[in-house]
């Protein structure tokens, strides 16, 4: 291992800004499950399992930089030998990658029906959670991270095909929204900011995904890589409860507040007037003084106000909301 700086000092480093990215992942789980109470129980679960694996990972990397920085403090020997800690938070992560991405599949199959490029949206998660196993797998076998040499290229397929994935999901999920514009403005405006949600989530956690492998393939002999690794879980879990968590938002785009009530006063006075004059235009004919009774008038009012936390199928534009 090279100096402090470039190996656990990066390793700090990250560890900061992923415990900083936790602060957001609690709040938004704590906003979904107080405000989303009637989703089905299987989301709820699927929020919980992709929090604890989260927080797993944040205690595996916060164990990981004490007993290096703390507990060892001086002893140089263990500074090249990776702790079961720091080699067991890789499996916390891809767990936490390939639960949203397939959540992200399982929309794409919805608003596509395309069976082919949901495989292959399923394909690289696999692949990626895949290798993140077998990265763990050989850490605990060859105990010095000079090893890790040898595992660039499972790092390259693995990061590699979790960013292949989230462009898949991204560019899927703005194509298929774009095909199903109505020409309507509101519903035209959720599938704008629909399609803004996937590009930034998808472009997110490509980029941190391609970076993490880049600095691993140009200095495996440091872990300034692993300080932008430890990040991807986080951008993952952060992307996905955002989504959950906006489609309250979203539904005041199609329904809002001050438009639930629509009044047709703008016509009634003509309409009435000229339904009545063609009505009796003949009844008086030449009794000019006959005073007619005012014209009748019809006040029409809907007032709608639907709320629904989770609507399993894409068929409506209030599903579109819920693609979140």
């Amino acid at each position: 291992m090279s100096s402090l700086g470039p190996t656990f000092g990066a390793a700090f480093i990250g560890l900061v800004v992923s415990a900083i990215m936790y602060g957001l992942t609690l709040l938004q789980t704590f906003h979904y499950y107080r405000t989303y109470t009637r989703d089905p129980r299987l989301i709820k679960w699927w929020v919980g399992i992709l929090w604890a694996a989260d927080t797993l990972q944040l205690v595996l990397c916060t164990w990981a930089v004490y007993w290096y920085l703390v507990a060892n403090f001086g002893n140089r020997t263990n500074l090249g030998i990776p702790h079961w800690s720091i080699e067991l938070q890789t499996d916390a992560s891809t767990t936490v990658g390939i639960g949203v991405q397939l959540y992200f599949a399982r929309r794409v199959y919805q608003l596509s029906k395309n069976k082919p490029l949901t495989g292959a949206i399923i394909f690289f998660a696999v692949v990626h959670f895949a290798l993140g196993a077998y990265f763990t797998a050989y850490s605990f076998i060859h105990k010095t991270f000079a090893s890790y040499r040898n595992l660039i290229w499972v790092s390259c397929v693995g990061l590699g095909s979790a960013a292949t994935a989230d462009i898949l999901i991204a560019g899927s999920l703005c194509y298929f929204l774009r095909k199903n514009r109505t020409g309507f403005a509101r519903t035209d405006a959720l599938i704008t900011t629909l399609m803004a949600y996937s590009i930034n989530t998808g472009l997110l956690t490509s980029i941190i995904a391609t970076t993490a492998t880049i600095l691993y393939a140009a200095m495996p002999n440091n872990l300034v890589w692993i300080s932008v690794f430890w990040m991807l879980g986080k951008s993952y879990i952060n992307s996905f409860l955002a989504m959950l968590n906006s489609r309250d938002n979203l539904r005041e785009i199609v329904q809002p507040k001050d438009g639930s009530i629509v009044q047709l006063s703008h016509i009634r006075d003509t309409v009435a007037r000229e339904s009545y004059a063609a009505k009796n235009v003949y009844t008086y004919p030449m009794d000019a003084t006959k005073t007619l009774p005012p014209p009748l008038e019809v006040t029409v009012e809907m007032a709608t106000e639907q709320r629904t936390d989770y609507v399993p199928s894409m068929g409506s534009s209030t599903d579109k909301a819920d693609l979140a």
